[in-house]
């Protein structure tokens, strides 16, 4: 019997690198066996496709299937769906055959997460001080995460090592 997918999640501040940290992290992933599947956030409308959304950035990167949920609609792999935005919980039956969903945004998401930060970001507040599924930080500096492990935010290798270990 298959066991459900693994979701984890790249949380930070708008600028932060999530979206390119995602796009390095596919490949890294799928690379050593694992069926990965991407779920995008945004507060903005869906557009039409332009080569360059994060969804669509999501899907070149090798996501089997690359979800964007925005406030009012949806897509799957640049196919807009029909009805509301669902919630993680309801995505299970689309991501069914993943090993592991990486989810980009949701802050507050009830999964492991790890928090990115970014020097030059207009907040630098950390998000693990208040949420305790932060798993660990990876940042462009020599961030305190307190007893969190510690990635350098370009080691795209060592994070996805360490993402493998919850799949």
């Amino acid at each position: 019997m298959n066991r459900p997918p693994v979701f984890v999640g790249i949380v930070g501040w708008k600028n932060s690198g999530k979206t390119t940290l995602v796009e390095r992290l596919v490949p890294l992933l799928s690379s050593r066996g694992l069926k990965v599947m991407t779920v995008k956030h945004t507060h903005h409308d869906l557009g039409p496709p332009t080569g360059s959304t994060d969804g669509e950035r999501h899907a070149r990167a090798g996501a089997l299937k690359a979800f964007v949920i925005a406030p009012d609609a949806w897509e799957i792999s640049g196919h807009r769906q029909l009805g509301p935005p669902p919630t993680l919980a309801e995505l299970s039956p689309h991501v069914a055959d993943a090993d592991l969903v990486i989810v980009e945004g949701f802050k507050s998401a009830p999964i492991p997460k790890i928090e990115l930060r970014r020097l030059n970001t207009q907040t630098r507040e950390p998000l693990a001080a208040t949420d305790s599924r932060i798993a660990a930080v990876a940042a462009d500096y020599e961030a305190d995460a307190g007893e969190l492990p510690l990635f350098a935010l370009d080691d795209a290798e060592a994070i996805a090592a360490f993402i493998a270990g919850f799949a």
